[in-house]
């Protein structure tokens, strides 16, 4: 039968068997390949999961050796040693104990040590002296602990972990390459890592080290997880120094778990990609992830591998692909069933479309519903033609709501300037209701006379293309009388039927009233502005005349009468000239305090050297004290002022207040990406901490001015000074020795312009 004689129904039939035959096809293979896939990712994120898991463990064994080696450091033992060495007569100052009591002692805490960790097989300490000897020694050999004789004891100087605790510029304790156990300069045991701890004297010398010998393979047992995926193993890389060459068999060592004999060459794990699942020849993968070891003093680099049978991990995924197969066929013959029975009913629902097409004709506010089903072209252009029906109905409901309930006021306009429509906003601001509004012209209504109205219609026609509106604020009136501020927006619009205008207003009231306060606030503060001026004219004049006076008066009569004056009168005089210098100084820092922030200062830069130079020229520095600039201070670039003000001032306290003969002040900074955290240290008499926030306060001195002379202005200018720039000052001081001032200053500081 040629396809031309088929019916309708068996074409539909025959293509929805070929349409849905292949598309299954296609989908389980597509599934498959996902569910492969999917499987592959959660392998890796397992096999990520159990190799942190293994980095922890790796990790946690490294840190329990390097605090053992920190802990052995402190015992008893250690310090009676050193103490019982460094006496005459070989005795222990403390407790009379000998060297040999010491040593006892000792090799008892490293056998302790030893029997509670499983992987250690040796513990030593080893004195700097004669090429590196051993003092003590305890083995572990196959369960055994042995301590090792004296006469035993070997000279390790040569030792490429000895050669580099001599190199090493850190305190911090040292872990050697995984090489394998040395005895007398031959290798002779297994790989074996050791931790080496330095020891050093009251005088910073090296005088020893505890080193412990960790066999690898025991260390880092691999832990048994049954429900891991693979067989996961070690494999460590050393790295290699010209200054300490190692032989080929000792570069690269293996920990492989217990039954496992052929793991992935270490030079083929290198190449591959970190934290991947690679398939390898013959039906293996390897998963590979890179212990990050942050440590600095660990000379050798750690990978952790797990080795996956690729076949057994997809087996699934092919048992699953087969049973979908069979799926594909069974749903392929049901679909070309209902395909033919579907077939019979295609046209049924034209007439219900027609029905539904008639009784919806017309506008309506209330969503239609349409009873034509399935998803053939008729009843699709039925549900569709729904759906626009009551998308329309839903917005034009939506942009109802909008209006309603804006808090401006929309009115649009016609062409003439009268009120067509407005929202409830509108109506509330302008006091009136909707119907009393309709017909009116706004701009009349708002108080503009016929020209002006005119005028402003015109503007916004023009204004259209550019799409800026015309804006005015307005002084008006509600209905009932109460002035009010509007601000007016009209803009110039065109729609189907016709061009309007849109007016949008806005009660600006309450910001009319804050910004007339705003504008007397400013005022007032010109005015305060003005008075602390004057009065800083005052201060620097007309105040320090007299005291100018007084002192020219001292010295005229000191001259006048120097034949009669006595000790006494001398003193008087003195004590007069001192009071009216200090009066002076006192209203001189008073003016500078008050012109801190309102007086521009110089923009000029210096580096850090040039400053400090600035500062010492200008300080006198009795020969006792030492002021240091540190490098970071001497690198930086700044504002010349007021930074040298703020110096001058702290370092001038620090010298000035300084109760030695000899004293140490340093300056410092740190910088940052918003500040410089600036430092002054001394190490004077200190500052009692209940002072620490009243020695800020202007005229406040620790103490009398009889004692030391001292206006009490230098830290409340710096303080200012600092608080203008957006910075902060503190003070550190326990108040029986030594001071630190730190504070922050902005890395860009603005021109201080004076104040209005």
């Amino acid at each position: 039968m040629s396809p031309k004689g088929l019916s309708i129904k068996l074409k539909v039939a025959l293509v929805v068997c070929l349409v849905s035959g292949v598309s299954f096809g296609v989908f389980f293979l597509l599934n498959y390949n996902d569910t492969v896939a999917r499987i592959h990712a959660h392998s890796e994120q397992l096999l990520n999961r159990d190799h942190k898991t293994h980095a922890r463990y790796v990790l946690d064994t490294l840190t329990t050796m390097r605090q053992d080696s920190e802990t052995l450091v402190g015992f008893p033992p250690i310090s009676g040693i050193f103490r019982t060495r460094a006496s005459a007569d070989q005795t222990d100052p403390l407790d009379g104990s000998s060297l040999e009591d010491w040593r006892s002692r000792l090799e008892t805490l490293f056998t302790s040590v030893l029997e509670n960790r499983s992987g250690y097989s040796q513990i030593r300490l080893m004195l700097s002296e004669n090429n590196w000897s051993e003092f003590a020694r305890v083995n572990l050999v196959d369960g055994a602990l042995t301590v090792v004789p004296q006469s035993e004891l070997q000279e390790k100087g040569n030792e490429p972990y000895i050669r580099a605790l001599q190199g090493a510029t850190t305190d911090e304790l040292l872990f050697s390459n995984v090489t394998r156990n040395r005895e007398n300069g031959q290798a002779v045991g297994p790989p074996t890592l050791r931790s080496t701890k330095r020891l050093i004297d009251e005088n910073g010398e090296t005088v020893g080290a505890i080193v412990i010998n960790a066999r690898i393979a025991n260390l880092l047992t691999i832990p048994d997880h049954p429900d891991e995926i693979g067989r996961t193993y070690y494999a460590i890389t050393n790295h290699i120094s010209p200054a300490f060459p190692l032989t080929a068999e000792d570069r690269s060592f293996t920990i492989l778990p217990t039954g496992m004999s052929r793991p992935v060459d270490q030079h083929a794990l290198a190449g591959l990609p970190a934290e991947r699942l690679i398939e390898l020849e013959e039906g293996r993968g390897a998963f590979v992830s890179t212990l990050e070891i942050t440590d600095a003093h660990v000379p050798f680099s750690f990978r952790i591998a797990t080795d996956v049978d690729m076949g057994a991990l997809y087996a699934t995924a092919r048992t699953e692909l087969w049973r979908n197969l069979g799926r594909a066929l069974l749903l392929t013959v049901l679909a070309s069933v209902l395909g033919y029975v579907c077939t019979d009913r295609l046209l049924t629902p034209l007439q219900a479309l027609v029905k539904d097409i008639k009784l919806n004709t017309g506008p309506r506010l209330s969503p239609i519903k349409s009873n034509a089903k399935g998803h053939d072209e008729i009843a699709l252009i039925a549900q569709n033609f729904t759906q626009l029906t009551n998308d329309l109905i839903r917005e034009t409901q939506r942009l109802d709501m909008v209006l309603s309930n804006v808090t401006e006021g929309v009115i649009t306009l016609l062409e003439d300037g009268v009120v067509e429509d407005c929202n409830p906003a509108a109506c509330r601001i302008l006091g009136s209701n909707a119907p009393e509004l309709n017909g009116v012209s706004l701009l009349s209504l708002l108080g503009f006379d016929v020209e002006e109205t005119a005028l402003i219609l015109s503007e916004a026609k023009a204004a259209h293309e550019s799409g800026v509106p015309v804006q005015r604020e307005i002084n008006s009136a509600r209905a009932d009388g109460k002035p009010m501020v509007l601000n007016l927006s009209l803009r110039h619009a065109s729609y189907i039927e016709g061009n309007r205008f849109v007016a949008m207003i806005r009660d600006v009231t309450a910001r009319a009233a804050a910004t007339e306060q705003s504008a007397a606030l400013i005022s007032a503060l010109r005015r305060s502005n003005a008075e602390l001026d004057q009065f800083a004219y005052v201060a620097s004049h007309d105040l320090k005349a007299p005291l100018r006076v007084i002192n020219n008066a001292v010295s005229w009569l000191e001259e006048d009468l120097e034949p009669y004056l006595t000790d006494d009168t001398r003193e008087s005089m003195n004590l007069l000239q001192s009071r009216a210098s200090r009066m002076e100084r006192l209203l001189n820092d008073l003016l500078h305090h008050s012109r801190i922030g309102r007086v521009a200062e110089p923009d000029a830069k210096v580096t850090g050297e040039q400053l400090a130079k600035g500062i010492v020229e200008l300080l006198e520095i009795p020969g006792g004290i030492t002021l240091s600039f540190s490098d970071a201070f001497l690198g930086v670039s700044v504002r010349k002022l007021p930074l040298e003000t703020i110096l001058i001032n702290l370092i001038g306290n620090s010298i000035k207040h300084h109760d030695l003969k000899e004293g140490r002040i340093r300056v410092d900074v740190e910088t940052g990406d918003r500040f410089l955290r600036f430092c002054v240290e001394d190490d004077g008499p200190g500052i009692d901490p209940i002072y620490h926030e009243r020695i800020f306060e202007i005229f406040q001195t620790l103490k009398s001015r009889d004692q030391l002379e001292s206006s009490g202005m230098g830290l409340a200018i710096v303080k200012k000074h600092i608080e203008v720039a957006g910075g902060e000052i503190s003070v550190t001081s326990d108040g029986k020795r030594g001071t630190t001032f730190e504070f922050l200053w902005p890395v860009s500081v603005p021109q201080q312009d004076k104040a209005a």
